[in-house]
C-alpha cells in the first residue's frame, strides 16, 4: 500500500518492542518497503502514547495528529490520508 502511494503519504515504521532482530525478520518477511526506525530506549512510543503493535498515527504536515487507530485497514489509512490536505 506505502508502495503504490508514495505521492499521497510518507510511512514510517517505529519498532521499539522485542528486538532489532525481529523488527528486521519483519521486514524481511514482509518485504516492507517503508523507512523502519528502531528505538531501543521505546521513548518514541511512550512520547506518542504507543501501547501496542499495529497502531497507525496519522500527522499532518505540521507535525499535529489528525487521527489513530489500532489496526487500521487500508481504506481507513487512505481516506485519513485524503483528507490531510483540509487539516
Amino acid at each position: 500500500m506505502a508502495r503504490d502511494n508514495t505521492d499521497k503519504f510518507t510511512l514510517i515504521g517505529v519498532g521499539a518492542r522485542d528486538s532489532l532482530g525481529q523488527a528486521e525478520d519483519f521486514v524481511n518477511r514482509t518485504g516492507a518497503t517503508f523507512t523502519m526506525l528502531w528505538d531501543s530506549s521505546s521513548a518514541s512510543w511512550n512520547g506518542l502514547g504507543i501501547t501496542s503493535q499495529h497502531r497507525i498515527i496519522v500527522l499532518n504536515r505540521f507535525g499535529q495528529e489528525v487521527d489513530r487507530r489500532a489496526n487500521p485497514s487500508h481504506s481507513w489509512i487512505l481516506d485519513k490520508v485524503a483528507g490531510i490536505g483540509t487539516t
